[in-house]
């Protein structure tokens, strides 16, 4: 993700990049607390995806 990223912030400075992950695994993976200090040290934006309904459920910025 780290190239994705630089590459990004060189070429079109003014996009975002979301990680999108499933609504389950953002509830059981990404609410443990080591899991939330990576994501905060690492600025990371999540893009919380309900597979079945096919709905963003949460934008993490």
């Amino acid at each position: 993700m780290a190239i994705l990223q630089t590459l990004i912030i060189v070429t079109e400075p003014q996009y975002q990049l979301y990680l999108a992950i499933k609504q389950s695994t953002y509830e059981k993976f990404f609410q443990l607390k080591a899991i939330t200090l990576v994501i905060q040290q690492n600025q990371l934006l999540l893009m919380v995806v309900n597979v079945e309904s096919e709905v963003i459920a949460q934008w993490i910025n």
